[in-house]
């Protein structure tokens, strides 16, 4: 019998304003990692979470913690999205953004790539 990872990971290299900037995103089924980097360092580090909802009528609130690095509202605004993205439906995940760049990506860039590499993961189960 055959063991299979759990632990599924993409990666994919992009670039902005000529700079190379790279993206790997690994799901280790509780936590999904997403790492946008332009100098191969892991930078700022965030986690987001769903906050268990208790009198929302089921509507989900999240949480973003500062692990490493300086604050920035654009990078938390974009942990905050991709935290409510991959939690639409369960299994409910926690995301840690790891974001270290040069100059600020756009946000639609980073959701889209997001979006494409999260397809691939789950594709791949």
């Amino acid at each position: 019998m055959r063991n299979k990872c759990p632990i599924k990971s993409v990666q994919s290299s992009y670039k902005f304003e000529d700079k190379t900037t790279d993206f790997v995103l690994v799901d280790y089924g509780s936590h999904v990692f997403f790492q946008v980097t332009q100098v191969g360092k892991v930078g700022r580090l965030v986690q987001a979470t769903r906050d268990k909802p208790h009198h929302l009528e089921g509507r989900s609130t999240f949480s973003i913690s500062n692990l490493l690095g300086t604050e920035d509202e654009q990078v938390d605004l974009v942990a905050r999205q991709l935290v409510e993205k991959i939690n639409k439906v369960p299994p409910y995940k926690h995301l840690l953004l790891s974001y270290s760049c040069l100059h600020q990506l756009p946000i639609k860039a980073i959701h889209s790539i997001f979006d494409k590499l999260l397809a691939s993961i789950q594709a791949s189960k």
